[in-house]
């Protein structure tokens, strides 16, 4: 082989040569780099994990506790439904308006005066 292609030979080594160190000055950090970032992403992926397994704890905590609150506010509603029928039924009697109740202490005081009459009536010697 003669010179010139020795050189030419040489010239082209050297370019891939500059070419494979300037790649690998390149790619050195870039590898680095994906490496942090793959420990990083398998610690987010674990913490991730964690977290599902809490967020699952706390949801099926909720559910129990809103169909506890179901049964509650059904219980609440039925009551008040009663409560309605009693008022209805109270407001519709005549004892429910304000002048009758005020003849239950007078009846009261009769009845005290009755019992007290039919005891000394009693007390007295035949």
């Amino acid at each position: 082989m003669e010179t010139a292609t020795h050189i030419i030979i040489f010239i082209v080594a050297l370019a891939f040569s500059a070419g494979f160190l300037a790649l690998v000055i390149v790619l050195v950090p870039a590898i680095r780099e994906l490496r942090a970032l793959l420990s990083d992403l398998r610690m987010t992926s674990s913490e991730v994990r964690d977290l599902t397994e809490e967020l699952n704890r706390i949801s099926s905590g909720i559910g129990g506790r809103i169909e506890g609150i179901g049964g509650v506010l059904s219980k609440s509603q039925k009551i008040s439904s009663n409560v309605r029928t009693a008022l209805n039924l109270a407001s519709k009697l005549p004892l429910a308006k304000a002048e009758w109740l005020a003849l239950v202490p007078a009846i009261m005081w009769g009845w005290k005066a009755v019992s007290r009459l039919k005891r000394r009536k009693n007390e007295r010697p035949q």
